[in-house]
């Protein structure tokens, strides 16, 4: 699943070359995924220089100096790669954006997954179409108070479920929500409204903590033997106390814990 640091890892490998550049001609390969008008991008879209590269939680959007907007919704797996025009598409590939250098933006992704939505400035205003996202968990915005309040909102939901809402807090995806909870010592199939307030500050703390270093770090973190997302297959040790790892289900998803490390209370 992609999650927050692989979209800002996405945007650093791609935004250096494109921004700013202009996009000679635009190569719809699956119009399904990308349901843009035809007229939209020969009028605001081709022959436009990218203005920038940005990111909503976990989505990516490319900002065009003709006001209009691309919100790519990356779902599971998702990825945008800059390659050679002279490199065939594959069947994962929905859309192209090439350069007149001979290079071309491409986005791909499995299936029906992920989408490309084109919207005018005047409808991206306050987010626009991402208003229903919640929180990013990188900006300043998410203070303790906020998070407290969030919490109180959610208070029925598991503490994973929490994490994993979009609405709430947005770009949290499973192996990281799990990462917060072992990091906070916090269990995640407990209900928000069981937490103590001590535990609560711990998983605002770790939250950002971890998504930080996760997203400038990212080599090191997930080379850190102090990490869980690194010890995640069956039978594995916990990084902290060695105890057998523990796997169950929660909110429908696989979710790793160390019993003797993350405690109800």
């Amino acid at each position: 699943m992609i999650e927050l640091p692989d979209v800002e890892r996405m945007i650093e490998s791609i935004a250096g070359y494109t921004t700013g550049k202009t996009i000679s001609t635009i190569r719809i390969d699956d119009p399904n995924v990308v349901p843009i008008e035809s007229e939209i991008v020969t009028d605001h879209l081709e022959h436009h220089a990218v203005d920038s590269v940005e990111r909503h939680g976990r989505y990516v959007v490319l900002r065009f100096r003709s006001d209009y907007s691309l919100i790519f919704d990356m779902g599971d797996d998702g990825l945008l790669r800059l390659e050679s025009q002279t490199a065939p598409p594959t069947e994962r590939t929905r859309i192209r954006f090439q350069f007149a250098a001979g290079r071309e933006l491409r986005f791909s992704s499995s299936g029906s997954q992920g989408t490309v939505q084109a919207l005018p400035g005047s409808q991206f205003n306050d987010k626009g179409a991402l208003q229903s996202l919640g929180v990013d968990p990188l900006s300043e915005d998410l203070t303790v108070e906020r998070f407290e309040t969030l919490a109180a909102r959610n208070h029925r939901s598991t503490v994973k479920g929490f994490l994993l809402n979009q609405k709430a807090i947005a770009g949290i995806g499973n192996d990281y929500a799990d990462e917060i909870c072992f990091q906070a010592s916090v269990r995640p199939d407990m209900r928000v409204g069981q937490l103590m307030p001590d535990q609560t500050h711990r998983l605002h703390r770790y939250l950002r903590r971890v998504l930080r270093r996760a997203t400038l770090h990212w080599s090191a973190a997930h080379s850190d033997p102090g990490w869980l997302i690194n010890s995640r297959s069956n039978g594995s040790a916990c990084p902290r106390c060695r105890h057998e790892l523990t796997s169950l289900r929660v909110t429908g998803r696989k979710t790793v814990i160390c019993p003797r490390c993350q405690r109800a209370a």
